[in-house]
């Protein structure tokens, strides 16, 4: 563990990680900076977990479609995708991986835990920092466990001699108790008022047992490797009554009800709903009664604008997957698979009379924005699938709202938002049997209603497709569930979690999740916007094969795709993209660097990596 032995710093170094608080570099000279002559007041408590916000690694940057792009909402290709070299070559190794390195965001929690004795001030006060930094210290730990299962639980800051160092991984079930108190403590002391929501608060802490407390559960249930099945159900009870003290606090609501008829700026036929897309392409959500907790970004907070073809830009070339397309059902409320020629439909035509959600996330043909008063329209590129993510595509950007925004407005993002808890809820109420004709009303109907869509009906909306995905659940509602919590949570960074809780890595090897938009002839135009002069791209077989003027052309022979039915139709997919595999239960973990077994022998690899 020479990594932990490396994150042994001296004070001064640890207090710097608050140093970018203006107030902090204003009280106390660096120089002056101890342990003895700092933590004295719930002042310096404050300034001190002000400065746990800037650490990646304790505090979510929201940026969920990162986390998306590893999952089979996005069908991947490029060699920076992690994922994409797992599946493909197993590139990953004790030998070369990466992570295991963030031991020092622990210490600097730590720190602060360790040097409480002389701190003055009211309990209040007090125990509010103290829970701040234990529901950061819950954070990290959850990814580690996410990563790694069993990992050693340290809850003091470490000399270099200490035999800690060379002690074994904590158990995963220890681990997690340990998170659940420490965000029992900060669910308790954690102020309830939430401000401008962009600091966490109590219902941070409820919000993140009712979403980790699903996980574990699921886990645990799903996964006969870790031998933790009979007490899946206890997690799942704590996700449950997490998520009924959020309801009950009656602080939050479904927010943005109604449709919107997007057949002016598209096709006829395409619905969108406005007030679900506000969640997502909104500088401001601190008056959004559905969001519990968001980052504010801007010119000094980060780096995330919005942008059109996040995933399919030049540098990424990411698409959504097929896969994630027909998991949206119709407007009324059927599988996809159930419409005539589904698995024919062009771009275009996939829009039409689909969930509102569907022209919210994938960017529907000739969605267009407005920068600075200039209006331009988006047209689908085939590289590497065609489908563009436009959920957090802001319509009208400015670009001199910021001094650093090159490419428009920064969006306000979501790290906890109502709908997720309830599908929590839903989710764990279903795994327990008890996902009742109330229960569904107070959940998953709220979403529909939002958007029009018809009552949750897990009969009608279970076909051979959703099945495919989960072989081994028969429930028709924990399948329905699951494609309703794709559907709302897509590109939020909630995909490749579930695929791992639920035992489903499995799915990265069909061919939907590999595939993009549908060919249905050679040369074909994907779409051009009427009446409009924007350039619309095309896919031919060869250069002499293209037709027609003002488009773009992409020519098989000489790009990364190809059509999967034949030369001429068929959905595209990516070259040497045929042979992913995905190894249970090893790929569901990461595995440790083999240089700290090196280092401390007494660490074991987690499931399937022990012969590593």
């Amino acid at each position: 563990m020479k990594t932990i032995k490396l994150y042994f710093l001296c004070i001064v170094a640890l207090l710097g990680l608050a140093s970018c608080n203006d107030d902090f570099m204003q009280q106390i000279p660096q120089t002056a900076i101890t342990p003895e002559g700092f933590f004295t007041s719930a002042g310096d408590l404050e300034v001190y977990v002000n400065g746990l916000y800037t650490d990646d690694q304790l505090y979510s940057k929201g940026e969920g479609w990162l986390d998306d792009m590893q999952s089979d909402n996005v069908t991947i290709n490029t060699n920076d995708n992690e994922m994409y070299r797992w599946l493909l070559s197993d590139q990953r190794s004790p030998d070369n991986a990466a992570g295991w390195s963030s031991w020092s965001s622990l210490r600097s929690i730590n720190v602060m835990l360790a040097n409480l004795d002389r701190v003055t001030g009211s309990e209040a006060d007090v125990n509010h920092c103290v829970a701040v930094a234990r529901y950061f210290r819950a954070w990290f730990y959850i990814g580690m466990v996410q990563d790694y299962s069993a990992v050693p639980w340290i809850d003091r800051p470490l000399s270099t001699t200490d035999e800690a160092l060379s002690a074994p991984q904590t158990p995963r079930a220890e681990v997690v108790q340990h998170i659940f108190d420490d965000l029992a403590y900060a669910a308790e002391w954690l102020k309830a008022d939430m401000g401008n929501k962009t600091r966490v608060h109590k219902y941070c802490a409820l919000a993140l047992t009712s979403r980790f407390a699903l996980y574990e559960g699921t886990f645990r249930k799903y996964h006969p490797e870790l031998g933790l099945a009979p007490t899946a159900n206890e997690m799942l009870q704590k996700s449950i009554e997490a998520s009924e003290a959020l309801i009950s606090s009656g602080l939050f609501e479904i927010t943005g009800a109604g449709t919107t008829d997007l057949s002016g700026e598209s096709l006829p036929d395409v619905t969108g709903a406005t007030g679900f897309r506000s969640l997502f392409v909104s500088l401001d959500l601190s008056s959004n009664k559905e969001i519990i907790h968001w980052r504010q970004y801007g010119e000094t907070i980060g780096s995330n604008m919005s942008d059109l073809l996040m995933m399919t830009s030049s540098s990424d070339r990411y698409s959504l997957s097929r896969s994630l397309q027909e998991s949206f059902l119709t407007k009324e409320g059927k599988p996809y698979a159930t419409v005539s020629g589904y698995d024919k439909k062009s771009f275009a035509e996939v829009f039409a009379d689909r969930d509102p959600r569907f022209a919210e996330t994938f960017a529907y043909p000739g969605v267009k924005q407005e920068i600075n008063g200039q209006i331009s329209y988006h047209v689908p590129n085939p590289q590497r699938g065609g489908y563009s993510m436009g959920k957090y595509f802001m319509r009208v950007h400015n670009r001199d709202t910021y001094k650093g925004a090159s490419l428009g407005q920064y969006n306000g993002l979501s790290l906890y938002r109502y709908a997720e808890v309830l599908l929590n809820y839903a989710e764990a109420k279903a795994e327990l049997e008890q996902l009742t004709a109330e229960v569904a009303n107070q959940t998953v109907n709220l979403l529909r209603n939002r958007v029009g869509m018809p009552p949750f009906d897990a009969n009608r909306e279970v076909d051979a497709t959703l099945r495919s995905l989960y072989p081994n659940i028969t429930d028709p509602i924990l399948l329905a569930l699951r494609r309703e919590r794709r559907v709302e949570l897509a590109g939020e960074g909630f995909r490749l979690s579930d695929v791992n809780r639920w035992y489903a890595g499995k799915v990265f090897e069909l061919a939907i999740s590999k595939q993009g938009a549908y060919v249905p002839s050679m040369p074909y135009v994907f779409y051009t916007v009427p009446g409009q002069s924007s350039a619309g791209y095309g896919v031919a077989a060869t250069a002499s094969g293209k037709t027609g003027a003002n488009v773009k052309w992409y020519y098989l022979d000489k790009e990364d795709f190809y059509l999967s039915g034949n030369a001429s139709s068929g959905f595209i997919q990516n070259k040497g993209d045929d042979n992913r595999h995905f190894d249970e239960p090893k790929d569901y973990y990461r595995p440790i660097p083999r240089q700290q077994i090196i280092l401390n022998p007494a660490l074991i690899q987690p499931p399937g990596w022990e012969e590593q």
